[in-house]
């Protein structure tokens, strides 16, 4: 299950609302919490919220120009993710939140954002832990037409990979949502709570704050590599010199 392509020819529609997941509001607030210190450390002109949860989830961004990008009804700009209508190099930060887990081609979305980049901009990421107790109830018939359970899995070295390619530095890495949202009614983190405290590998979702870095190359001019290659000492073979 943790093994499938990241492609797919089909995916489940985007989630257009937190109340969507089970215990939705829960799922935003823990979000939230995690990412409050990490906004500090974004700056620049612009920021993209990508899909509808994105948009909705709040932040401490200094950033002013925040737009909302996705296919949703209250989007404030109309656009597939994997086709976003910027230039190339003009956005300092993009916000991601529980949106590859959905798209048909997540590598398509990834390349879009990169696309857009600005040198130095950030990246945040926020999915589901594939590893989280909660994933079991997938063994369930029909457990698997409910958010978060009807997304696709991947876990977070695999996601590491994807940035690491396109030469993004993972800064901050880290888990949230203490709990198991199983039940409708029951709290997600009623009795799970302290074992999920201390195992924060398996919270129900991850996040990862990336910077794209651009290193410029410097070509070495021809002159200098010939001069340097005319200043090598020859070597002799041993026994093969001889006075004229």
């Amino acid at each position: 299950m943790w093994l499938k392509p990241a492609t797919s020819e089909y995916s489940q529609p985007l989630l257009e609302d937190w109340q969507q997941m089970r215990h939705g509001q829960w799922w935003c607030d823990a979000l939230e919490d995690v990412l409050a210190p990490h906004w500090e450390t974004v700056f620049g002109h612009y920021l993209l919220k990508l899909g509808s949860l994105s948009a909705s989830l709040p932040n401490n961004c200094r950033i002013r120009e925040q737009y909302s990008v996705g296919i949703g009804k209250n989007a404030e700009v109309k656009a597939q993710l994997h086709a976003l209508p910027f230039f190339e190099n003009t956005v300092d930060a993009v916000l991601l939140a529980h949106e590859l887990e959905y798209h048909a081609d997540p590598h398509a979305v990834l390349r879009e954002v990169n696309r857009v980049m600005r040198a130095d901009g950030h990246l945040i990421l926020a999915l589901n832990n594939p590893f989280s107790p909660g994933q079991l109830i997938r063994v369930v018939p029909g457990a698997g037409r409910y958010a978060p359970w009807n997304s696709r899995m991947f876990s977070p070295q695999r996601v590491r990979d994807w940035l690491s390619l396109m030469h993004y530095e993972v800064l901050a890495f880290g888990y949230f949502a203490a709990g198991v949202p199983w039940s409708k009614t029951r709290d997600p983190e009623q009795g799970w709570a302290w074992l999920l405290d201390n195992a924060p590998w398996l919270q129900a979702g991850y996040y990862l704050v990336a910077r794209k870095r651009e290193w410029p190359l410097t070509p070495m001019r021809l002159a200098e590599r010939r001069q340097k290659r005319s200043l090598r000492p020859e070597s002799v073979a041993a026994g093969r010199y001889s006075k004229s």
